[in-house]
């Protein structure tokens, strides 16, 4: 039972998949047993275009880390997420929210997974970056990821961290200078299949 969780970049909106839809092939052609969960299965304002993958997810447009936090005790308590691949904190700096803030949050919401289930996984990522001079860089926040993920990573529950900024271009790879389009949901689906696998060989 693997939630996708996070904000837009997880949900994307009518006009586009998202990264759920090629990882959700690359999981099932190589004969993975997987479950999306989540409360939803709308994208935002309606779609997505292809509706022939597992659509359940926890992708919010616009949310902030603490909006997360507040919801996510009932959607966790539903859902059961065995995997939870978090991807978070581009509308916290957006919307001039800090870094410690932004961490401290994210770090309550894996405590929130924990309380519903104590063995859960967590994977991490590392936001991808953006191309809008106007809003606040990304790289401040994923400077300090990989020190989250180590402190609060144990071998009962592991907190792994995952990289979707490296080799993500912005230019290229988003429609909006924000928002991954096709490429770009490739790009992050192949990131998070390579992640998955050695966990879900655990689970076989």
């Amino acid at each position: 039972r693997i939630m996708p969780l996070g904000d837009s970049i997880t949900q994307s909106n009518s006009e586009h998949n998202s990264w759920r839809r090629p990882l959700w092939f690359m999981l099932v052609n190589n004969g993975y047993a997987v479950d999306f969960v989540g409360s939803t299965t709308e994208n935002h304002e309606g779609g997505p275009p292809d509706t022939d993958f597992d659509l359940d997810h926890e992708g919010h447009w616009g949310w902030r880390a603490d909006e997360i936090l507040d919801r996510l005790p009932e959607w966790a308590e539903s859902a059961q997420p065995d995997i939870v691949l978090l991807h978070l904190g581009t509308n916290d700096l957006f919307q001039d929210e800090t870094v410690e803030t932004t961490v401290a949050e994210i770090e309550a919401i894996i405590g929130v997974l924990r309380e519903v289930n104590p063995d859960v996984t967590v994977l991490v990522s590392l936001v991808i970056p953006h191309s809008r001079g106007d809003r606040a860089a990304i790289e401040p926040l994923n400077e300090v990821l990989p020190e989250l993920v180590e402190s609060l990573d144990t071998p009962e529950s592991p907190v792994l961290l995952v990289d979707q900024y490296t080799g993500f271009d912005p230019d290229e790879d988003t429609f909006d200078r924000v928002h991954p389009n096709e490429s770009g949901e490739n790009k992050m689906a192949r990131v998070w299949f390579e992640a998955l696998v050695p966990l879900l060989e655990d689970f076989e």
